[in-house]
């Protein structure tokens, strides 16, 4: 098999078997659920169990992805020569975690997983930024899937942090000092986001997904789970800055395109 035709079935099957692998647990019966594996190392930042919903979004995607890029007008493109391989990086990464997560729970290794899982898919949102111009399969599936996944897991990737953290006792869950731990590592996930969407000009697909996560964690420490005032305050500033930076930056493009 060529590297060409492997790169094209992998990003054929590999987002396929994404919703397979997520559902090992709750429909197979093999290993935790997610929901299990997340209650075990939940931290002040782990979003609100709805929030976890925009996974379906992304596989979806992904998946249309796969098909286009199979089918002969996607396969010859230049989208599917720069984007596969960075993409079947990610969908490999992503598998792999939510297999070690349903088998073995959270953790560091889980966290070089995901670390691994940003790259990849950091790499395919900026390629994307820059590739020619597809028509439509830029404006419904290749801007939405590289930004929903690049934000989602630029969130993600920080959750999984402090909850392998409290697992191994680096930082306490509770009381004040709990708060403000998983607060520095929340600013740290919010430090990347901005840097992202200032880089990018805005990414509004990639804001959409970070601030999804943040008012995950408003609705956590609000409604879901006992009353962390501290957590959601700075979640929701954060929410507000994020909004505000993409808009300002998509702005600014707008004015520089010719007319």
């Amino acid at each position: 098999m060529t590297s060409h035709n492997l790169r094209t079935v992998l990003n054929l099957v590999l987002p396929i078997l994404q919703p397979v692998m997520g559902a090992l647990a709750p429909v197979f019966g093999i290993g935790m659920t997610m929901q299990e594996m997340s209650a075990r190392s939940e931290t002040p930042i782990t979003p609100s169990g709805y929030a976890f919903s925009i996974w379906g979004v992304i596989f979806a995607l992904a998946i249309a992805w796969g098909i286009w890029q199979a089918l002969p007008a996607g396969r010859e493109s230049v989208a599917a020569r720069r984007l596969g391989w960075p993409l079947a990086g990610a969908f490999a990464c992503s598998n792999l975690w939510m297999l070690l997560s349903q088998l073995t729970g959270n953790g560091w290794h889980l966290v070089v997983v995901i670390l691994v899982l940003l790259a990849c898919v950091l790499t395919a949102f900026f390629i994307a930024r820059t590739e020619p111009r597809q028509g439509w399969v830029d404006a419904w599936i290749i801007h939405p899937l590289t930004g929903l996944f690049a934000g989602w897991v630029s969130a993600a990737t920080f959750v999984n942090i402090a909850g392998a953290a409290v697992l191994s006792g680096i930082i306490g869950n509770g009381g004040m000092a709990g708060s403000l731990a998983a607060i520095l590592i929340l600013l740290a996930a919010a430090g990347l986001a901005l840097g992202v969407l200032w880089t990018a000009r805005g990414a509004p697909w990639y804001a959409a997904a970070f601030a999804w996560a943040l008012l995950g964690i408003i609705v956590a420490n609000t409604v879901d789970r006992d009353l962390n005032l501290l957590v959601a305050v700075v979640a929701a500033a954060l929410l507000v800055v994020v909004v505000a930076l993409s808009w300002q930056r998509a702005r600014m493009q707008c004015h520089r395109l010719p007319v």
